[in-house]
């Protein structure tokens, strides 16, 4: 693929016409048709303003290979890995973390502090289905998990009471 093939698949992409494209540019409707033909290059002040209108990176349209920082799996490999505690649900406590975990599991995240509940079907959740939770992040939006029952019931932050113990960071199902 070309520059040329990448441009015009990307604006198509995105739902723009080279007119649209071309006002996001900041040149004519002809130069947009041009670069899509092959005729010319954009010069690398366009083509950063280009890969800025579609949301990618100069190198990927020229090159059709992203850049390392820019590329999804390169984010994730960057992550650091945690190897999190698992703890069988229900358990005769109102704390996981003090009992001894079934097992470990490695995790790529951001999020510090984590723990998982092998959370079962008898609680409504998918077979085999793996809760992974962090400590730290209770502050943050999103589900969060209250004990005081046999299984673990998870709220949403407009309704929390005064039991939250962690944050739902992923939920993990096997297929």
């Amino acid at each position: 693929m070309t520059l040329a093939t990448r441009l015009k698949s990307t604006r198509k992409k995105y739902g723009l016409s080279q007119s649209e494209l071309a006002k996001q540019v900041d040149v004519s409707q002809p130069t947009i048709a041009n670069w899509e033909r092959g005729g010319h290059i954009p010069r690398p002040d366009a083509l950063s303003r280009i890969a800025r209108a579609l949301g990618t990176e100069p190198a990927w349209l020229l090159s059709g290979e992203m850049p390392a920082q820019s590329n999804p799996a390169h984010q994730h490999l960057a992550k650091p890995i945690h190897h999190i505690p698992v703890y069988e649900w229900p358990i005769d406590t109102t704390d996981p973390v003090t009992t001894q975990p079934v097992r470990y599991m490695s995790v790529a995240a951001d999020v510090s502090n984590m723990f998982a509940l092998d959370a079962n079907e008898a609680c409504g959740f998918p077979e085999g289905a793996i809760l992974i939770f962090s400590k730290t992040d209770r502050t943050m939006p999103g589900q969060f998990l209250i004990y005081g029952k046999q299984c673990p019931e998870l709220v949403e932050a407009s309704s929390l009471r005064d039991n939250v113990f962690a944050r739902l960071v992923y939920s993990v199902v096997p297929h």
